[in-house]
């Protein structure tokens, strides 16, 4: 509150060009008109499917080989030289290899999210596994229980807490993602595209600021909703509650 009040003053008292930083009021006011477009709903769509779609993807993914390389010392080492080849490379950077390939629509938008946000998800799987106790293992395979049966009842849900802050970071990593794609590729889709088309058409600040509000309450609301399923589904995680 006291941030956005300052934000106020500043404009207000001239500290800052409104022609670039518009008055906070004035892009509230704005954010509160776009609620009333029905068209906006469908940009915000557009901006939520992506992102869901991509970090769905890469959660099942990245736990698969998370838990993969985790269990087993060969697997992560046999792999490891491919992982550290890609995991440097910015998602955003293939962007325009990937509009080649499989144009603008969902699915590109789909593969470049996976491939920026898979790794936190992948790491904090495959450690989670790999720090499991070792006494929690063999008592469950003392009891008869098959490997496939202990890595399913035991080793995942010890593990689970850090695989959910994988998925924590990796949504806002997500987020960003998708709306810097809609970004890069302009016109009216998504959130991003809202933004580019302001700042394009007739440099209308007004807009680009108050969709740039849209992108912080949607990240926001992300947040959120998963910090309530953390709460909700694993409140008994010691590093839940530390958390």
């Amino acid at each position: 509150m006291a941030f956005a009040v300052l934000l106020e003053v500043v404009a207000r008292v001239g500290f800052a060009n409104p022609d670039y930083v518009p008055y906070l009021s004035q892009t509230l006011a704005r954010f509160g008109a776009l609620l009333l477009e029905p068209e906006f709903y469908g940009q915000v769509l557009d901006t939520m499917s992506g992102f869901v779609v991509g970090i769905v993807i890469a959660t099942l993914l990245g736990v698969a080989l998370g838990v993969l390389f985790g269990l087993w010392e060969i697997t992560y080492r046999s792999a490891r030289t491919v992982i550290e080849m890609v995991r440097p490379i910015p998602a955003v950077a293939l962007i325009p290899l990937a509009i080649v390939l499989f144009g603008t629509n969902l699915g590109m938008k789909t593969i470049i999210v996976v491939l920026a946000s898979i790794w936190p998800i992948m790491f904090n799987a495959l450690y989670g596994v790999r720090n499991v106790d070792p006494l929690m293992r063999d008592m469950a395979r003392s009891f008869g229980r098959s490997r496939l049966d202990v890595v399913r009842s035991v080793v995942i849900p010890a593990a689970l807490p850090m695989m959910w802050a994988g998925v924590r970071i990796s949504s806002t990593i997500s987020l960003i993602v998708v709306i810097t794609l809609e970004l890069y590729l302009g016109g009216s889709v998504g959130v991003g595209g809202m933004i580019a088309e302001a700042r394009a058409g007739g440099n209308d600040v007004l807009s680009a600021y108050a969709a740039i509000v849209v992108a912080g309450v949607l990240g926001l609301v992300v947040n959120v909703a998963l910090g309530a399923v953390e709460r909700r589904w694993l409140a008994w995680s010691t590093t839940t509650k530390e958390g």
